[in-house]
């Protein structure tokens, strides 16, 4: 299966892949190079996202910014996924 790049650097996921990974308009995708190749990772969205983050983030002290801590934590348990 190919996909062509058209302009400003867009493709389309063939159909059969979007509903394989309920991926949808809007859907966030992570673009990241690995061994020479381009992988693409949608993102899954949660209706009440900071519900599905409850518990995963340990802190011993109080926090002025937990949306940033959550982003932080978001982003590195998603690049622990895509180092392995």
């Amino acid at each position: 299966m190919h996909v062509e790049v058209g302009k400003e650097g867009r493709i389309v996921l063939p159909k059969e892949i979007r509903e394989k990974k309920e991926i949808e308009e809007k859907t966030r995708i992570i673009v990241r190079e690995r061994q020479g190749e381009i992988v693409l990772i949608p993102i899954k969205r949660y209706p009440k996202p900071t519900q599905s983050l409850l518990g995963s983030v340990k802190v011993t002290e109080p926090v002025d910014d937990p949306k940033t801590l959550a982003r932080e934590h978001a982003a590195r348990k998603a690049s622990e996924g895509i180092t392995r």
